[in-house]
């Protein structure tokens, strides 16, 4: 029996706020189902974070059930958990629910244990399904292998022996029940494998697209032949990620030189460039970006500048937590009206960061369309409600962009940052 293993495919997100992104996250999940599709799978085993938010934009449901449609239309059975982000915190019914009630998943786990047997002409393959708000209920499960070939374990959750320091890596190899045939793992958006105590082997593919630098640069699914006693496990390469490229500059010449070197190719994505600049002006350097962004060189361009200070990513609340209730995306939509600034707005509201602060920053010297919504919106309020910051407006109802916010926002750094 073959199975493809994905995880964290994040449909509906948006790095960096470009529409561009998004449709990158959502042609990396349409690669793998092409994947599934070409290699005859009989289960298409998602580990987690299938949406990016537990209110999902509506082509997010259009896509996945499109492409998870022409999976159920070739016989091959679809096995899905819950992410965090995926998740409802409260009092809410999962997006992944619908997809369900739709026909196009054989098997979910959200808020319990789940577990189902799925045959084959030469196998029966008996699947425990672990969802996040589960993990720590992990060691819990007990495996049978009555009457069954093989038992597979597919959880989203973090493993301690990764080494990364979060408090969400909780659960030790350990913890897992002995047993298993393959364990699928999602969550850890990085190709990663580990072996079970009992030789089983435990696999992130990792997410199907870069959200992060960190996470840079290729990306893959898992492919399991469960046919011999010791699975076999391959990775498939994902031709279809947005490529990136890091460059680190001590000094003028060395980074004009690479710069240059970049050029467009026919038939590949414009690549994300990540400049990491000491000891160099950022205008210098950002002019020339944003002209080769202008020119349809590059797609997008960060610039980092050595520094000591990441306070900024540890000391900020949460304010998502607070305000769930209110629908955030209305508001700040309706307050910029600029849907790729909009974007990154909650996102700093649900994962404040001195990154994603960064990240508003540079988007708006990039977007000048931005800029300039901000700009339209920030006069109409200061007609209707005056200037409260000070700023000033001309005979023209034009708001002088030196005490305007967005102004600001221009011409200060972020707090710590070197931008």
């Amino acid at each position: 029996m073959l199975v493809l293993h994905v995880s964290d495919t994040h449909l509906g997100a948006m790095p960096y706020g470009l529409i561009s992104r998004a449709k990158d996250i959502y042609e990396a999940f349409k690669e793998t189902i092409d994947i599934a599709l070409r290699e005859r799978v009989s289960i298409y085993l998602h580990a987690g974070d299938f949406f990016d938010s537990p209110n999902p934009l509506p082509e997010s449901y259009v896509i996945a059930y499109r492409e998870l449609r022409k999976l159920k239309e070739a016989g091959i059975r679809v096995v899905i958990i819950a992410g965090q982000h995926d998740t409802p915190r409260r009092h809410s019914v999962s997006p992944l629910y619908l997809l369900q009630d739709l026909g196009v998943v054989d098997m979910l786990a959200i808020n319990s244990i789940t577990s189902g047997v799925f045959r084959d002409s030469s196998l029966n393959v008996l699947i425990y399904a672990v969802p996040h708000g589960l993990k720590s209920s992990i060691h819990s499960i007990a495996v049978s292998r009555e009457g069954q070939n093989r038992s597979v374990l597919v959880a989203h959750l973090l493993l301690k022996e990764i080494g990364i320091p979060s408090e969400e890596a909780d659960v030790s190899l350990s913890q897992i029940p002995r047993g298993f045939t393959y364990i699928a793992l999602g969550d850890y958006h990085m190709k990663t494998e580990f072996r079970h105590v009992d030789g089983a082997p435990a696999v992130y593919p990792g997410a199907t697209e870069i959200h992060k630098e960190n996470e840079c640069c290729d990306k893959y699914v898992a492919f399991v032949d469960l046919s011999a006693e010791k699975p076999a496990v391959s990775f498939i390469k994902l031709k279809s990620v947005r490529p990136w490229i890091r460059i680190k500059c001590v000094d003028v010449s060395t980074c004009m030189r690479e710069l240059s070197s970049i050029r467009r190719v026919e038939g590949v994505k414009k690549p994300i460039v990540s400049i990491d600049l000491q000891k160099i002006r950022v205008e210098t350097i950002a002019k020339i970006l944003s002209e080769m962004v202008s020119s349809g060189v590059i797609e997008y361009y960060r610039i980092k500048v050595a520094e000591d200070s990441d306070a900024l990513e540890s000391s900020i609340p949460r304010l998502s937590d607070a305000y769930e209730y209110l629908d955030l995306g209305r508001i700040v939509r309706n307050m910029v009206r600029h849907e790729g600034l909009a974007q990154l707005l909650l996102r700093y509201v649900k994962e404040p960061s001195k990154q994603v602060a960064e990240d508003i920053v540079q988007y708006l010297k990039n977007n000048t369309d931005a800029v300039k919504a901000l700009e339209t919106n920030s006069t109409h309020n200061a007609f209707q409600y005056g200037d409260s910051e000070g700023g000033s407006t001309n005979s023209s109802g034009v708001v002088n962009r030196k005490t305007s916010t967005v102004g600001r926002a221009l011409q200060s750094k972020p707090s710590g940052g070197g931008k």
